[in-house]
């Protein structure tokens, strides 16, 4: 269908801005995980596709260990983080698969637990750590500035788009659509600031704009990186016209540690760099 990937966002945009914006937070946090475990899925499944055996299951649970940490005081992120790197590999040892194999196989393992566990874990905290009057409004400003940018870029660069950004990794992607995606991410920033987000100083709304925007597209590409390696054209299929859940939300993942960051500075005045402390 012609316009497959804009009807999938008219369905799915209602149900995004509830459970971001009114949603109680167990919510979002349930939606934030099944998001995670559906994209490490699809993630370990690049790995299968080049032919190394991956302990699905396993990787899911530790990773929802993970996301659970962000969310529970008493669990430590930290805990997490020792279980990927404990767990993940001594399942290798236990294990009767190829010898020949074990250093990349345990390594796209942990890497992609904590990738996913980690950044959608952030998705959480950003959300969550502030108070209830901007922590949704941070979660609105990320998901706005980086999917907008990504159409932006999307269109700009079908119509204008001349000369590849990175033609080894993603042929399709222009310079003319990144930089029509920047300037998508710094108008949607200023609107955001302008209407509902006023706390957010401007300049600094234009600033996070384009970071947020360059960064964004940094994890598109990233992303599009180890799909070529797995010779796929889209992590999955589950969301028509946008491929998988790692395909929709690897830009969001990648920026949300960055926003985090860039609002706290800001709230201390950039003299501490102390950030996810609880």
């Amino acid at each position: 269908m012609k316009y497959t990937r804009e009807l999938s966002a008219a369905v799915l945009s209602p149900i995004a801005v509830y459970v971001i914006g009114w949603s109680h937070a167990y919510v979002f946090d349930g939606t934030i995980a099944l998001i995670a475990a559906l994209a490490l899925y699809e993630f370990l499944i690049l790995g299968r596709r080049k032919g190394y055996e991956l302990p699905i299951v396993l990787c899911i649970l530790v990773m929802l260990f993970i996301i659970a940490a962000f969310i529970l005081e008493p669990i430590s992120v930290e805990m997490g983080v020792f279980l990927a790197l404990l767990i993940l590999p001594a399942s290798y040892v236990f294990s009767r698969r190829a010898l020949d194999d074990a250093l990349p196989s345990s390594g796209i393992a942990v890497m992609a637990t904590l990738y996913v566990g980690m950044l959608g874990g952030s998705l959480i905290r950003l959300r969550n750590d502030f108070s209830p009057n901007i922590g949704p409004k941070l979660v609105f400003f990320l998901v706005l500035v980086v999917w907008l940018g990504d159409a932006g870029a999307y269109y700009v660069g079908k119509k204008f788009g001349r000369h590849a950004l990175s033609p080894h990794i993603s042929p399709k992607k222009t310079i003319e659509g990144g930089m029509g995606g920047i300037a998508v991410s710094v108008l949607t920033a200023v609107v955001i600031q302008l209407t509902f987000f006023s706390e957010f100083p401007l300049v600094h709304a234009i600033i996070a704009g384009i970071v947020l925007s360059i960064a964004g597209l940094i994890g598109d590409l990233a992303e599009s990186m180890w799909k070529r390696s797995a010779a796929v054209k889209d992590s999955g299929t589950l969301i028509p016209g946008h491929g998988g859940f790692l395909d929709r939300f690897d830009s969001v993942f990648f920026t949300t540690p960055i926003l985090y960051v860039y609002w706290v500075l800001i709230q201390n005045g950039f003299s501490s760099l102390r950030i996810m402390s609880a």
